[in-house]
C-alpha cells in the first residue's frame, strides 16, 4: 500500500487508518513505495486476472477466434477450441 497510516491528516499525531491485522506491527509498514509486494500482486491477480483454469493454452486462440472457429461449422475444431481457448471463445465465468 503506498498511503501511510497518516496520509490525509492535519495533525499527524492521529491515524486516518490502521492495519486490520497486528497494528502495532504493520501500522509502521504502511506506505512503503519501493514497489508492489508479493501480497498486493496476489490481491491485483485475485481481483482483476482471470482463473488459471480460464486460460488458453496457444498465443494463436485470439487469432482463431476471430475466425470463428470457435462457433463455426467444424466440429472438431469446435470441441479443440472450447477445450484450449475458453477465455478466447468467450467461455469463461469470470
Amino acid at each position: 500500500m503506498h498511503y501511510s497510516s497518516t496520509s490525509g491528516t492535519r495533525n499527524f499525531q492521529r491515524k486516518t487508518m490502521t492495519a486490520r491485522i497486528n497494528p502495532a506491527r504493520n501500522d509502521p509498514l504502511m506506505g512503503q513505495r519501493n514497489g508492489l509486494t508479493a501480497s498486493d500482486i496476489a490481491e491485483l491477480h485475485r481481483m482483476y486476472c482471470a482463473p488459471e483454469s480460464c486460460a488458453d493454452s496457444n498465443v494463436y486462440c485470439g487469432a482463431w477466434a476471430v475466425q470463428n472457429l470457435c462457433t463455426g461449422w467444424n466440429q472438431g475444431a469446435r470441441n479443440w477450441m472450447t477445450e484450449n481457448c475458453p477465455k478466447s471463445c468467450g467461455l469463461c465465468t469470470e
